[in-house]
């Protein structure tokens, strides 16, 4: 019986020392690159390196738990804090060994652990849209529009191709035979009307998408900065963590952009896209980021095709528009705030939900707004209380009657008094607009020549909104830029003027602004056709439409546009992006959007795919010029220049151009990884035809008949 247990013994011994050695080697080479960086910076010697090392060996078991529990709860708090008591153990036991000077200089090193950290954010895929059976117009269009010349005019075919290319962001195949079969008028009354418009697939794909659906408070609740997490963890029942705030920008933009390249309602997502640009807030200020998804969903989509006073008055009450350009802050000079009573306060006058937000490091925010930021009791700002003039000086110069729009300094200034009071209950944790009137200034004000009385409180603000949404500055402002995206760069003054009257009879009607638009001659006139250049957005977007192509907008595409120029929700200017499209020429940018378009016709563009087959047939793949003729049909709509033509036949004899990747961070190249479509498209052609196909579409892409809308 003893011999049978010492040879059970030895035979566990021969059979574990390997699993052991295994094990030793594993980690060891799990800590050889972080023994490296140490061994270096430090200086060791080889018997520190071997006390390093058997200090690593120690904390093995530790530190595996820890990566697992990393793996499965990478925002737990609790976690962080492990991890900084496993670094601070490793720090004391490893002093022992080292000398005063290596003990100073590891009190600065930056051991990092391996312990993977929490992700910035996670890509989270999205359904691919339904789609509907190649039409027969589909399959069998070979059509070419003729392009036009500049003295004649357009035919009905090519009013079609020029409704589309600016009313939406660019047609589908099969919408030109659909706008050909109802006419031009319906397709316009349609778009102008999108609750008539089905897009319940749409909203249904974006529900995957769950911050778009929360308010500023929760997104800051379930996505706070890392320096409010300990603080929370004090509270009896913490709220769970989802992530970090950078999620919050990184599904905005993935539905901007399956919106734009998916939805049925078209005018809706451009008119959307239009003001908030011209109403842009920074997405990387502070708490902005807490704010910008109900901004844009609560504030501009709603009143995009609506009244403009209402919109103005809804962004000039928008948590974002406040904190980004200040006016939070604003308080009249010799304002003091009551003493607080020891009863509990009624709720704020006009306190409302908070619309509005972008993403923003808490490295830039004020120390004492970091208070506020950990869910203490707001206070204060430790400054000087003053009138803040930036959002007066914005609200006339960039947001009603433009920079020549005859107002004065002394405006300014009486304008931004009328807005004192006007701020953000709780701004760092998601809060929404409140009225404080005893920020306010009180004293009477007089704004372009009308008398606002004293003692107005909030009714002084909106008394200014008033004023400045039925000024004819304001409509010659609105209609110019409304002409410049939808005619041409410089539109026409006599047209500028006749649209804003059309703005000022129906009192900033937004919807019948468009309608004049659309249906003046000026807009069918052959110098508007194709004058435009299309943004990045605008170029990824008809792109993906043109080819019938699917997109979850993944960040690789992300990543794209803003090599182009384009980062959304990303422009620090209030300004916005130029409605000039000749500023999206140049060098380099141009570069850039060929590398992205064949990235696209090569399919190299992480969660965005599209079918060869449901465009050609594979009879057609050996003749080039057939080929040419029906993607070109489907793609341009219109006759390629006898230039264009040249480039393509030429393209066609040389290899396929390979794009260079978009370079970005370890993270996002993660995230981009693990983003991929639902459903994976197989084409019925050979990889010989789908590679030619691809080829001729990467050319008809850059040609200048795609290039511009």
């Amino acid at each position: 019986m003893r011999l049978r247990k010492v040879v059970c013994f030895l035979l566990a011994c021969v059979l574990i020392a390997p699993m052991t050695a295994v094990k030793a080697q594993q980690d060891a080479q799990v800590f050889d690159p972080l023994i490296n960086r140490i061994s270096q910076a430090l200086a060791l010697n080889e018997d520190q390196v071997a006390n390093l090392r058997q200090i690593f060996t120690s904390h093995a078991p530790k530190i595996s738990e820890l990566q697992r529990r990393a793996r499965s709860q990478p925002f737990s708090p609790q976690l962080q804090r492990d991890v900084e008591q496993q670094q601070r153990a490793f720090r004391e036991e490893f002093s022992a060994h080292l000398t005063d000077e290596q003990k100073t200089k590891l009190a600065s090193l930056n051991l990092r652990l391996p312990i993977p950290l929490p992700p910035a954010f996670v890509a989270i895929n999205i359904a691919p849209r339904a789609r509907a059976q190649a039409s027969a117009a589909l399959a069998d269009s070979e059509k070419l529009i003729p392009s036009i010349g500049r003295a004649g005019r357009m035919t009905e075919d090519q009013k079609i191709i020029h409704l589309l290319n600016r009313a939406t962001f660019g047609p589908r195949p099969g919408d030109f035979e659909r706008v050909r079969l109802i006419g031009t008028a319906r397709f316009l009354e349609e778009q102008l009307h999108p609750e008539t418009i089905d897009d319940s697939d749409l909203e249904q794909r974006l529900s995957a998408l769950s911050t778009l659906r929360m308010t500023s408070s929760e997104l800051y609740q379930f996505y706070p900065p890392p320096n409010a997490i300990e603080a929370r963890e004090k509270q009896p029942n913490p709220p769970p963590i989802f992530g970090r705030p950078p999620q919050i920008h990184v599904e905005l933009v993935q539905q901007k952009l399956v919106r734009a390249a998916s939805a049925n309602r078209q005018l809706h997502e451009v008119m959307t896209d239009f003001w908030f640009n011209h109403f842009n807030v920074f997405a990387q200020k502070d708490a902005v980021q807490w704010m910008v998804t109900a901004f844009e969903r609560d504030v501009i989509r709603p009143n995009s095709l609506g009244r403009f006073r209402d919109l103005l008055l809804s962004v000039a009450e928008s948590p974002a528009m406040l904190y980004y350009l200040d006016n939070w802050l604003s308080a009249a000079p010799d304002s003091r705030e009551p003493r607080p009573s020891t009863n509990q306060p009624p709720r704020p006058q006009n306190a409302q939900p908070a619309p509005g937000a972008n993403s923003a490091p808490t490295a830039m925010m004020p120390q004492n707004d970091i208070a506020a930021m950990i869910n203490q009791p707001p206070r204060p700002p430790a400054r000087r209380r003053d009138i803040n003039e930036n959002y007066a000086r914005e609200l006339m110069e960039l947001h009603t009657l433009g920079v020549d729009g005859g107002y004065t300094q002394k405006d300014v200034q009486e304008v931004a008094r009328c807005f004192t009071g006007w701020t953000i209950d709780r701004p760092f944790q998601g809060g929404g607009f409140l009225f404080r009137p005893w920020m306010h200034d009180a004293g009477a004000k007089i704004v372009l020549g009308a008398v606002i009385p004293a003692n107005g409180g909030i009714l002084d603000g909106r008394r200014v909104i008033e004023i400045l949404s039925r000024h004819p500055s304001t409509a010659r402002f609105i209609s110019k830029k409304l002409c410049q995206r939808f005619i041409s760069d410089n539109p026409p003054p006599l047209m500028v003027e006749r649209i804003a009257q059309v703005f000022l009879k129906t009192e900033g009607d937004i919807r019948e602004v468009l309608r004049a638009i659309f249906t003046s001659p000026e807009f069918y006139s052959p110098a508007s056709f194709r004058s435009k250049v299309k943004s990045p957005l605008e170029l990824a977007a008809s792109a993906v439409r043109a080819i019938d192509a699917d997109t979850n907008g993944s960040p690789a595409l992300h990543e794209w546009i803003r090599r182009m120029g384009q980062p959304l929700y990303q422009q620090q200017a209030p300004t916005g992006y130029s409605e000039n499209s000749q500023s999206w020429i140049s060098a380099g940018i141009f570069l850039n959007r060929i590398n992205f378009l064949t990235a696209m016709a090569t399919g190299q563009i992480a969660g965005t795919i599209y079918d060869p087959s449901r465009l050609v047939s594979a009879d057609v793949i050996s003749d080039a010029d057939v080929l040419t003729n029906k993607l070109a049909a489907l793609i341009l709509h219109t006759d390629l220049s006898a230039e264009g033509r040249r480039a393509v036949r030429a393209g066609l004899n040389e290899p396929p151009p390979q794009p260079k990747p978009a370079v970005v961070d370890d993270r996002t190249l993660r995230a981009q990884r693990e983003i991929s479509p639902a459903v994976m498209t197989r084409s019925k052609l050979d990889p010989a035809a789908s590679r030619r196909v691809a080829q001729t579409i990467s050319l008809l892409f850059g040609s200048a008949e795609f290039q511009r809308r």
